[in-house]
């Protein structure tokens, strides 16, 4: 937790400031984010932005999850060579003890792929990121996803997170595959007319499908999205460093509030639920 969080207590702030005994009753019962509940868990953040990297941008991307509120992120590197990428995450974790917890990546056009994940499975990791342009193109893509996953599983990585946009491919994976535990990003994309609400109710129906929300556009439709999947089925991403952690948690606080589409408003507990609480069951800390 950040020195900031430790500082002022909210009722403390307010009992120093010149409100009204009135309007300090207001404020509150309000549902404004006044810190979570539980522990607050990022499951997507890069230790680049878009393949970019410059010097202290671990160090950065601290900062921004003090200011946040966010208390651990689960990280990785992508669109650099496998063993550069697994370096950089082991790198930054060792930085900042305590702060990140360490997802796998692999490209498939490095021979070492497979090496990786039986290091990385070695070293505890969990789970690995993918992305489908780094697995393959073309009708391979589902057989190779199928071969890295099984390779994954072989080592003890058993959470994928993966962007994966072809619902077909995905619905047959996470079917056959149930052992894995399968993170959707972006709350199922929304390229596509229903297919956010696809991704969403295949959540809602796999015991081991999940959805994350980093960074996603269609924001506004948080809402509809976690009534399709189920408040359990979604955790808190903010695909930083390109997109800002502090925006990105914005926008799952603002679900106590009124939404466009008349959906329920989230409870205090539902909300600390999707910013850490699903997350730390699945990683069981």
């Amino acid at each position: 937790m950040s020195s900031i969080r430790r500082t002022f207590s909210r009722r403390q702030f307010l009992a120093g400031s010149a409100l009204s005994a009135a309007g300090a009753a207001s404020l509150e019962e309000s549902p404004g984010p006044a810190g979570s509940i539980c522990p607050v868990l990022d499951v997507h953040m890069h230790f680049e932005a878009y393949g970019e990297y410059w010097e202290n941008l671990i160090d950065e991307i601290i900062e921004h999850y003090d200011y946040a509120g966010v208390d651990r992120g689960v990280v990785f590197t992508c669109w650099t060579p496998t063993r550069e990428s697994n370096d950089r995450t082991l790198a930054g974790c060792r930085r900042h003890p305590g702060r990140f917890i360490p997802f796998s990546h692999v490209r498939t056009v490095d021979p070492e792929w497979r090496d990786e994940l039986e290091r990385t499975g070695d070293l505890g990791w969990q789970g690995i990121k993918l992305h489908q342009n780094e697995i393959a193109r073309g009708p391979e893509l589902k057989d190779k996803t199928r071969e890295v996953v099984e390779t994954a599983l072989r080592y003890g990585i058993r959470i994928i997170l993966i962007h994966l946009e072809d619902y077909g491919i995905m619905e047959e994976l996470t079917r056959q595959l149930g052992e894995a535990v399968w993170i959707i990003p972006h709350m199922g994309y929304d390229h596509e007319p229903g297919q956010m609400e696809s991704f969403c109710r295949l959540a809602r129906e796999r015991e081991n499908v999940y959805l994350d929300t980093s960074g996603s556009t269609s924001y506004y439709r948080y809402g509809p999205g976690i009534e399709w999947a189920g408040v359990e089925k979604v955790l808190f991403g903010s695909d930083g460093f390109w997109c800002n952690p502090s925006v990105e948690r914005a926008k799952i606080d603002s679900l106590r509030l009124p939404t466009p589409f008349r959906t329920p408003r989230l409870s205090r507990e539902q909300v600390a639920l999707i910013l850490g609480g699903n997350l730390a069951r699945l990683l069981k800390t």
